[in-house]
């Protein structure tokens, strides 16, 4: 058995391990060198490798832009357009404004970019986490930022779909600021729910292609108001003086009710005691109890009618006042606006 020198099994040990940690980044790094050398099939398979590298060890953003330019041109010189505008389309849905670099890239691979990226209709939504404002002062202003010139309609949906409000209906070029005041259709403050920013992208024809859609969390404080006035009617006057009810109506409706009914009888033996002398002496004294209920003494204090109706009157100045100012408060509505992560739906593919 022939044994093999130490110094070669750790020569070996040490040539692998750069392999096995290999990061992505360092993948690309690679795949850059064999694509320089012309190596193309070789830089292709080391770019692939590197973008399917996920967890702490994956590209960032600027690192997955630089392999797919390089993995697009790879495929563009080795004849293969459909992976070149496979390639070259993912870097349009990741950054829709990126760029080719022209000193790097020979003109007919950056005229194909050009090409996918006019055709690709892409909109990104830039927005803080949290967003705070008063409803009325259009202090939500997400940032658009489209991979070419088409048209756009952004609106905030509620949970149901329905609108809630249209903020832009027309087309963008490279960016556009859409501006947000909280307010719904109607001009209310938005109550306290979950929407949805929706971006939609059309083609020339003005078919959807491509949906973008943003959840809101919004959250609305309330205003305090302030309470409704109160006339306490021990804030008024009497408007009368103070006698006592016509006692003397009721006295005379009584007696005269009862003269009516029985005084005949008394005054002649042989009187029949007809219906209608009852009917009549009922009518009289119920004309006697209604004028005892109805027509109170006392006579009437102008001063104090005159004084009561200047304290109405200032009692409903006053409410008029609180309403308009309770009005004015609700409009006044604090929004804090949690955003979370766009998601995007393709509806046609070019």
């Amino acid at each position: 058995m022939r044994l093999v020198p130490l110094s070669v099994v750790a020569l070996a040990v040490l040539a692998a391990q750069p392999a096995r940690a290999q990061t992505a980044a360092q993948l690309v790094d690679r795949g850059v060198e064999a694509y320089q050398d012309l190596d193309l099939g070789g830089a292709a398979g080391l770019f692939r490798r590197a973008l399917a590298v996920t967890g702490t060890d994956s590209l960032v953003l600027a690192g997955r832009l630089r392999a797919l330019g390089y993995l697009g041109a790879a495929e563009f010189l080795r004849g293969d357009r459909d992976s070149t505008v496979a390639a070259f389309r993912r870097i349009v849905l990741l950054s829709p404004r990126h760029r080719l670099d022209d000193l790097v890239f020979p003109p007919d691979i950056t005229a194909l970019y050009a090409e996918v990226q006019r055709d690709t209709k892409v909109v990104h939504v830039a927005l803080p986490p949290i967003v705070r404002f008063r409803a009325g002062d259009a202090g939500f202003r997400p940032q658009l930022l489209a991979s070419s010139f088409h048209q756009i309609v952004v609106t905030v949906d509620r949970s149901d779909g329905t609108t809630a409000r249209l903020l832009f209906q027309g087309l963008i070029g490279d960016s556009l600021e859409v501006l947000w005041d909280g307010l719904d259709g109607l001009g209310a403050p938005v109550p306290s729910a979950r929407y949805v920013l929706r971006v939609e992208s059309r083609d020339p024809a003005g078919e959807p292609v491509r949906i973008v859609r943003v959840p809101l969390d919004v959250r609305a404080a309330e205003p305090d108001t302030l309470p409704h006035p109160i006339l306490a009617d021990s804030a008024l006057l009497p408007e009368r003086s103070p006698e006592e009810r016509n006692v003397q109506a009721l006295i005379g409706g009584l007696a005269g009710g009862i003269g009516l009914a029985v005084l005949p009888s008394l005054l002649a033996s042989d009187s029949e005691l007809s219906p209608g002398r009852f009917v009549l002496a009922g009518s009289v004294t119920v004309a006697g109890v209604i004028g005892f209920f109805t027509q109170r003494g006392g006579r009437p204090l102008p001063a104090n009618v005159a004084a009561n109706e200047a304290q109405r009157q200032l009692w409903r100045a006053d409410l008029d006042r609180v309403a308009q100012e309770n009005a004015r408060r609700r409009t006044q509505v604090e929004l804090s606006i949690q955003v979370g992560a766009a998601a995007a739906v393709e509806l046609q593919r070019p």
